[in-house]
């Protein structure tokens, strides 16, 4: 996850302000949850630090097209899920930290909200692109690094197939796609609710279990019609805690994350518009660093 941590101001909105920024904080949480989570999210911009080390995440919700517009490749092997109707979400992520930069795309079915395809493309130290096509008990995995002439030359190409499970035929998700099902957990009323998520090579039941309520100072930018307002003041958020379970009898081959933090993860709502906060972890083992909300811009006409 490039930015440095920003020190929050003394200073206060005015009254007039903060009543407006409330209403339209209100409005976002009454508005209905679609596709991808909640539909009035366009962008989320998260920044975390820890003194030393910055790094900085962005999740874009587009909206969907139609199936032949979205890029879905075909597996050398097995039968790729396809979307129940005619179109395709996609959430587009980025990361940056110190010298390392990537991108993550990912394609999901609007109505089953389970995932499709990803594609990583990592650039840095360990350069490649991975690409994951989803089946109905497995994945088809391709991974590809720098060859000659700065073309991507194939590294490895395998079908992971599902360990056996309970819950088989739900739908599977990736990591990315939790920060949206624990606003849902919260706007819900809900105390758990229970994933099936895939992370690179390995298959996790992940339950998600929302605890006590906390204060969080936030500083961060609100982008609502195309107007740009600043929030910064105490909000109450809702702590999602996000816990992982290996599932078959293989051992696990790398931790579980989320936005490149992990170990004790956790997903901070906004109790009111349903804004996650904050996502926290561990990162690069300097210890727990949290990755506070700096910009989120909703889809115009959204919230009211």
């Amino acid at each position: 996850m490039t930015s440095t941590h920003v020190q929050l101001s003394e200073q206060r909105p005015s009254a007039s302000a903060r009543l407006r920024i409330a209403g339209l904080l209100l409005a976002l949480f009454a508005a209905p949850a679609l596709a991808g989570g909640t539909q009035c999210w366009r962008e989320l911009r998260f920044s975390a630090s820890n003194g030393w080390l910055g790094a900085s995440s962005t999740l874009r919700y587009e909206p969907p097209v139609p199936v032949a517009r979205a890029g879905l490749s075909a597996p050398k092997q097995g039968e790729a899920l396809q979307p129940r109707g005619a179109q395709v979400g996609r959430i587009h992520a980025t990361f940056a930290a110190m010298s390392n930069t990537g991108e993550l795309d990912t394609w999901f079915d609007p109505q089953t909200l389970g995932v499709l395809q990803t594609r990583r493309l990592s650039q840095g130290k360990n350069s490649r692109l991975k690409t994951h096509r989803f089946l109905g008990n497995g994945v088809w995995r391709e991974r590809l690094e720098p060859g000659d002439e700065a073309r991507w030359t194939a590294r490895s190409a395998a079908l992971i197939p599902y360990p056996a499970h309970p819950d088989a035929g739900a739908p599977v998700l990736t990591p990315v796609m939790l920060v949206a099902r624990a606003a849902e957990l919260v706007r819900a009323g809900r105390k758990t609710s229970d994933q099936l998520v895939f992370s690179d090579t390995q298959l996790y039941h992940v339950r998600l279990a929302a605890s006590a309520t906390d204060s969080i100072d936030v500083n961060l930018r609100l982008v609502v019609d195309g107007k740009e307002r600043r929030v910064r003041e105490p909000r109450q958020a809702q702590r999602v805690a996000v816990m992982p379970r290996l599932l078959g009898t293989a051992a696990e081959k790398e931790a579980f994350s989320l936005l490149e933090l992990t170990g004790d993860l956790a997903i901070f709502i906004d109790t009111e518009s349903g804004l996650p906060l904050r996502i926290q972890g561990t990162w690069l083992r300097v210890g727990t660093v949290p990755a506070d909300l700096a910009r989120a811009e909703l889809v115009p006409g959204c919230a009211g």
